[in-house]
């Protein structure tokens, strides 16, 4: 009966405080009891339709952290996956270009950033900058004086409300153990030149008629 009690008690323990795990056992005539931890494909687990809206109902990434935190934690990961996914496919010179005018320059995590807000605008916004990066000059105007077209704490919501449910590095440890997020970024081949105003302006010629030199931002 003893034994029971502690038994009982452990799980318990594990159940509170322990980062949720998803292994499995097996076994084999050599190897009679084996532990394999199995990743779960973060790209199933949530569908590009669901990401947007979410995006959506987040009103520009202002209420992201209410909508996020009423998902379960294999839609984090999977929000998660999409989020990763769509910065990676921005990762695109004549973005940056636009960047760096509206800006008035823009380093590696500035762009990080700026994407970041990017994917925050909505889908229709996104999906037009991709296709013509000229057409966020408009976009622009309607940003409110003081406020700028990046939006770096957006990029930690998911890892605060992992963190906050399990402990301290939670959302690290399983990204490391249950969860597959496999992302890469396109090596950028750049036809613009931060020396040569005129090369940019080839590459966004609306957005830097409009904005190069600008005082808003």
């Amino acid at each position: 009966m003893k034994k029971i009690f502690v038994l009982c008690g452990v799980l318990a323990l594990i159940a509170c405080n322990e980062v949720p795990q998803n292994n499995i056992t097996v076994s084999s005539p050599n190897n009679p009891v084996r532990v394999v931890k199995m990743k779960k494909d973060a790209s199933k687990l949530m569908t590009q339709a669901r990401f947007w809206a979410l995006i959506e109902q987040s009103n520009k990434g202002e209420n992201l952290t209410k909508i996020l935190r009423d998902l379960s934690d294999d839609e984090i990961f999977g929000y998660y996956y999409w989020w990763r996914h769509f910065n990676a496919i921005s990762y695109k010179q004549d973005l940056w270009a636009v960047a760096y005018v509206v800006m008035g320059g823009c380093s590696d995590d500035c762009f990080d950033y700026f994407r970041f807000w990017l994917v925050a605008q909505g889908r229709k916004t996104f999906e037009n900058a991709m296709n013509h990066a000229d057409s966020l000059s408009d976009v622009f105007a309607h940003i409110k004086d003081g406020d700028y077209p990046e939006s770096e704490d957006l990029n930690y919501v998911p890892v605060a409300i992992i963190d906050q449910r399990y402990g301290e590095s939670a959302f690290d440890k399983m990204l490391d153990n249950q969860y597959e997020v496999g992302i890469s970024y396109p090596e950028l081949v750049f036809l613009w030149d931060e020396d040569n105003p005129n090369s940019i302006r080839k590459i966004c010629p609306n957005t830097f008629d409009k904005w190069w030199g600008n005082s808003k931002f």
